[in-house]
């Protein structure tokens, strides 16, 4: 059994590694068995040191999925509600400082890239168009957001 102390120094360890959500981190340390009247205490300690904030975890997983990942925001949304335990009410403060201009210009990027393969095995343009469309969907775009780009790039 590991003492408080040798918690603290792992865990501390794990979040620094990464931005952590506080559910992931209870369950960390739930995992690693510690006795669970002591995790609201490691918690806050977590918080007070600044190895756990839930708003830079948001904010960064946001950008980091959009960004590097390509996704959409509904699925973006949908992982932090559902794997993450984050609260509506931040995920939507953050989702609402993303300018709609950036946020179609990474859509018309991975629409364009996925038609440009897509072009050379495929000659039937309304099988590419549902091909693409699936695509979209499968990274979490909404279907509004895709036919918008769709019609701007004159598919």
């Amino acid at each position: 059994m590991l003492t408080k102390e040798e918690i603290i120094h792992k865990i501390t360890k794990w979040c620094a590694y990464q931005d952590r959500s506080e559910f992931e981190t209870i369950e960390k340390m739930m995992a690693m068995g510690v006795n669970k009247n002591e995790i609201p205490d490691i918690i806050e300690y977590l918080r007070e040191e600044n190895y756990l904030n839930e708003e830079r975890f948001v904010k960064n997983y946001i950008e980091g999925k959009l960004n590097l990942k390509k996704w959409g925001l509904k699925k973006v949304k949908y992982l932090l509600k559902q794997k993450y335990r984050v609260p509506d009410e931040l995920i939507n403060k953050h989702i609402s400082t993303i300018s709609k201009e950036h946020y179609l210009s990474k859509l018309k990027d991975i629409i364009a890239r996925k038609k440009q393969l897509l072009e050379k095995k495929e000659k039937d343009q309304s099988v590419l168009k549902k091909k693409i469309i699936n695509f979209a969907l499968s990274k979490g775009y909404d279907i509004s957001d895709i036919y918008e780009v769709i019609n701007e790039l004159k598919m």
